[in-house]
């Protein structure tokens, strides 16, 4: 990274968080938090933070629970416990009205806390955001298939089978994060459609046109629920934008947070 980042640990909620925060030398302009998407880790942010124009912020990267260097004790969390660990990491830290920038899992994080706690933040990023869960065949079938053999590919020698059942049927967030089996499902059955009319917060959307997994169609919704939201497509780019188009991405953050600050 251009950004000269420290890590750090702290405890939250009996949880040990790995994080890394930039402190510029002079009084930051504004407190920005990143959180990345599933089966991903701060790391996701490399290339957007190769923009200079980030050196005049503070800047936090938190590894969420389950990912990176963070701790999950148990699966089975949800949405609403994801946002809780940020919201304690918020408190326990003293940070004050951040801009918070979330991809997709990361996004779906913030509005559900921000639909909670419409005055924690100054505005939100959402890229590629997750969220708005329509029920399709795979995500049916995928939900039939765990809770018919899960018990009966407990056993150990069972595993490959098992993982090659999910992959057979194209679940591959799925079958990365064996040991999220059970946040993963509870993860993917909520719909934020409502808590999206909740938030206040001036929010920017940016998706990536030709995106398969959170398409663009689903951008469209989010700027139609959330009353203060301006929608940015980039042309030919996917789910990954913040990896494949980091230029254009990080340029919209910063012209949004100098319209707004």
């Amino acid at each position: 990274m251009v950004l000269d980042f420290e890590r750090k640990q702290i405890v939250v909620d009996s949880i040990l968080l790995n994080f890394y925060i930039y402190n510029p030398k002079n009084k930051a302009k504004n407190t920005i938090i990143f959180l990345h998407g599933w089966r991903s880790d701060s790391s996701a942010w490399t290339k957007i933070l190769e923009n200079d124009k980030f050196k005049v912020h503070e800047i936090y990267l938190l590894d969420l629970p389950g990912f990176g260097k963070s701790q999950l004790k148990t699966s089975g969390f949800n949405l609403e416990q994801y946002a809780k660990i940020v919201k304690s990491f918020i408190d326990k830290l003293s940070i004050k009205k951040p801009i918070a920038i979330g991809h997709s899992f990361g996004g779906a994080v913030l509005i559900k806390l921000a639909s909670l706690n419409n005055t924690l933040f100054s505005s939100l990023v959402l890229i590629s955001s997750a969220g708005i869960r329509r029920k399709t065949a795979k995500k049916t079938l995928l939900k039939v298939i765990a809770k018919l053999i899960s018990p009966l590919f407990k056993p150990k020698f069972m595993h490959s089978l098992r993982l090659n059942i999910y992959r057979m049927i194209g679940s591959g967030d799925y079958v990365a994060t064996p040991q999220l089996t059970e946040t993963y499902l509870n993860i993917i059955k909520e719909d934020l459609t409502d808590e999206m009319k909740k938030i206040t917060n001036k929010t920017l959307l940016i998706w990536g046109d030709s995106d398969r997994d959170t398409p663009k169609e689903d951008g469209f919704v989010m700027n139609s629920k959330i009353k203060k939201s301006t929608l940015k497509i980039i042309r030919d780019a996917g789910h990954l934008l913040i990896v494949t188009d980091p230029q254009t991405v990080s340029e919209y953050i910063i012209n949004f947070i100098n319209d707004v600050f």
